[in-house]
């Protein structure tokens, strides 16, 4: 029999981590330039660079603009360019524009859960005062 811990594993919490810091479009945005800040000042410590040049080329390269003006030419720099593009591509922008996305389309005419209730009761009601009524017609014939 086994014992289960009743502390998360590491690799939970570091995911619980990314879910709740993706909880709303300000969240996102802010990864986001932490994402280009990080990657900018890796690149321009990799490639000799000034600070100006590693974060127009994280801009750049996150929004997939890719001028070629700056690239990376060392085998660290390269790899953390393919980091960059891989994490801005694959998890930062998809869930950027998923939420604006949702905001744009949920439906701002949804019933509450509340007005849900009502309306079940309501439905319930009126039921129950249809049966009376057939039920009392019935008696009557």
């Amino acid at each position: 029999m086994s014992v289960v811990s009743a502390t998360p594993k590491p690799r939970k919490r570091v995911i619980d981590y990314i879910i709740k810091c993706t909880n709303s479009v300000g969240e996102l945005l802010l990864l986001y330039f932490v994402l280009i800040v990080i990657s900018g000042v890796a690149f321009a410590w990799i490639e000799h660079r000034s600070i100006g040049e590693g974060l127009w080329w994280a801009v750049v390269t996150t929004t997939t603009t890719g001028y070629g003006d700056l690239s990376p030419v060392t085998p660290a720099g390269r790899l953390m360019g393919a980091a960059t593009m891989l994490i801005s591509l694959l998890i930062v922008l998809p869930l950027l524009i998923g939420h604006i996305a949702a905001r744009l389309i949920e439906d701002h005419d949804a019933f509450t859960h509340e007005e849900q209730e009502l309306l079940k009761a309501e439905i319930i009601a009126l039921r129950a005062d249809l049966a009376k009524l057939a039920a009392s017609r019935a008696s009557e014939s």
